[in-house]
């Protein structure tokens, strides 16, 4: 009898064992640690986590604007951080790109904006960002979009990519390269404050480069995409005035593929939590709904599109 009942209990266990569903996994494409881009998709993965049911994100270290694209764009992610202007040279298959990436579309692609900054030490003859020809420079780590930047700077200031001499790091290393003097200038393409200059600025003076008047004029007659933009006084040790510079807008991008409910509720619990996405990083404590979608280069997610609409922001077509 009691193993009658042994044997029924458990058949009647297994009929009511609660189903188990599957998560939807969304990868999201960041860039190296120390970063803007890493600590605002770190929040934006923990708000998905948090508010949306079935959804499991993770932010991804990769090499970039550049590599987020490619990887987006043969869906081995799908979101990521990028420069605006790259997406829109993938979604056409422009240089860098030999093949155009269709599945490329916007979420959010006013979330930050990534602003030239190249570094030395105090003590250094440079002064000014055209200055670094023949010099050994850390460009960024392979596959970054502020390689593509560069190679569009440089020129307008006298001198090509190839005649500096060129280092390839991640971020988190770059500022030690140039203590231990491998380097005689870093550049950190991102937002400010950038972390690695910061956090080196504790123990060693830096200086931060200007761009001449000249060159940052013709670089923004010669680019419209690109943004006349101010390091402001202040930002790193040592810095006693604002200094001009030039960049880019930076957005957030999703898949095509991904459900368009899916994408709806992601975009809908980014705006619900807004100021955790503002706290990650000084360069996103301005993202808001009301200018969300200025500044996109490329078609919409029609979930993010159906979000804006619901909230009167829409400015597309």
């Amino acid at each position: 009898m009691f193993k009658k009942m042994g044997c029924l209990t458990i058949v009647l266990s297994f009929l009511f064992v609660a189903p188990v569903y599957a998560k939807t996994m969304i990868n999201i494409g960041t860039a190296g640690a120390g970063g803007s881009w890493y600590a605002a998709v770190g929040a934006i993965a923990d708000i998905i986590n948090n508010n949306v049911d079935g959804v499991v994100a993770s932010a991804q270290t990769t090499g970039g604007a550049v590599a987020n694209v490619k990887l987006l764009g043969t869906r081995k992610i799908q979101m990521c951080v990028t420069i605006n202007v790259v997406a829109q040279s993938a979604s056409e298959g422009q240089k860098p790109f030999t093949e155009a990436y269709s599945n490329l579309r916007s979420i959010l692609p006013n979330l930050e904006k990534g602003f030239l900054q190249v570094f030395t030490l105090a003590g250094s003859d440079i002064n000014y960002v055209s200055e670094l020809k023949g010099r050994k420079v850390m460009v960024g780590p392979q596959g970054h979009g502020s390689l593509i930047r560069l190679r569009q700077i440089f020129p307008v200031m006298g001198f090509g990519f190839d005649e500096v001499k060129a280092v390839y790091l991640p971020y988190e290393q770059a500022m030690t390269a140039l203590g231990d003097k491998k380097v005689d200038a870093v550049v950190l393409y991102m937002a400010y404050p950038a972390l690695a200059a910061k956090q080196f600025g504790t123990t060693r003076d830096i200086k931060l480069l200007r761009v001449k008047d000249e060159y940052r004029k013709a670089v923004l007659a010669k680019f419209p995409f690109y943004l006349d933009l101010v390091v402001p006084a202040g930002t790193y040790k040592g810095q006693k005035e604002d200094v001009k510079t030039v960049g880019t807008g930076n957005g957030l991008y999703m898949d095509s593929g991904v459900d368009a409910d899916l994408a709806y509720k992601i975009t809908k619990a980014i705006f619900d939590n807004v100021e955790k996405l503002r706290a990650s990083h000084p360069s996103v404590k301005h993202v808001s709904l009301e200018t969300a979608t200025q500044g996109a280069l490329i078609e919409f997610h029609p979930g993010a599109m159906k979000y804006y609409k619901e909230k009167g922001v829409w400015t597309g077509k």
